[in-house]
């Protein structure tokens, strides 16, 4: 990818996390802990995929999700200039052991803050 693209997929994740991790919340403790893991757009800028990770429920996050593309979509739409603003599409990690490493620091600075342990 270049640079730009880059900035552009950097600029989406800014722009969605706090849209998405709202929306997340408002679900209660049915995701757990939920994380924009990374954005990458298509060549042609049709479509960015944003990969995200829970710790519960992690196949469910992308449907209930869903309906936030267009929202989403539109923000961009309104805070970057650009000809083309992708289509938002939301997909799980397929690399289990990032899924996993990402857990083990989590219940690791849970044990070591005496907070709940994840599963």
């Amino acid at each position: 990818m270049s640079t730009k693209t880059d900035r552009f997929a950097e600029t989406i994740l800014t722009i969605s996390s706090p849209i998405i991790l709202e929306h997340v919340r408002e679900h209660g403790e049915e995701f757990g802990i939920v994380s924009i893991v990374k954005v990458e757009i298509s060549k042609d800028r049709s479509y960015a995929d944003m990969y995200i990770s829970s710790t519960k429920n992690e196949e469910m996050l992308p449907k209930k999700l869903a309906p936030l593309a267009d929202k989403l979509r539109h923000d961009i739409g309104k805070q970057v200039q650009t000809y083309k603003i992708p289509h938002i599409r939301f997909k799980r990690i397929k690399n289990e052991a990032v899924t996993r490493n990402i857990q083990d620091i989590i219940n690791e600075l849970s044990k070591q803050y005496d907070l709940h342990e994840t599963d």
